[in-house]
């Protein structure tokens, strides 16, 4: 993983974030323009449903009117209260995205040339490892393995079968 990191900087950052960086950045501009465009509608609502109940007060409308334009606002406002909550999750999700990967990045620099695998290496680029059960059900044992990297950019299994492995080390 650190040698491709390493190498293939610009290919790595795409394929740990799914998308260049720009397209990210886009994405966020766009979901920060619609988080202040719902923001600004629900404010719209607030001022519109007082007008009306003023217009109610006075006679201006009906109060069957007054009941039917003032629940298609609380609606309107419920869906939007909803969407804006949405989009920070979004926000947030896609900014913590990029800072996550910009760090392993930042990680995989420190070490330019790895000869030892030392404890503070994996701990400083492994969340956690999870050993599956192993399975006998071929003949055969075989048990997956899942490395979950730090900041969360990637997730990498791999399947060890007991075929692979010669015996007679293993009585060693």
């Amino acid at each position: 993983m650190i040698d491709f990191v390493r190498g293939q900087e610009d290919e790595y950052v795409n394929a740990a974030m799914q998308n260049s960086l720009e397209k990210q950045n886009s994405e966020l501009k766009q979901a920060n323009r619609k988080l202040s465009q719902s923001e600004k509608r629900i404010a719209e609502t607030d001022k519109l449903f007082k007008r009306l109940y003023e217009d109610n007060v006075l006679g201006k409308i009906s109060d069957e009117r007054f009941r039917s334009l003032s629940e298609a606002y609380e609606n309107e406002q419920e869906e939007q209260k909803k969407l804006v909550g949405e989009l920070r999750m979004l926000i947030e999700a896609k900014e913590q995205k990029t800072a996550d990967t910009k760090q392993f990045i930042g990680a995989v620099k420190k070490y330019t040339e790895i000869t030892e695998l030392t404890q503070k290496i994996i701990h400083e680029f492994i969340e956690k490892i999870a050993v599956h059960a192993p399975d006998k059900s071929s003949g055969h044992r075989t048990q997956v393995i899942e490395i979950y990297w730090r900041f969360n950019v990637a997730v990498t299994t791999t399947v060890a079968d007991s075929r692979d492995y010669d015996k007679k080390r293993k009585a060693v």
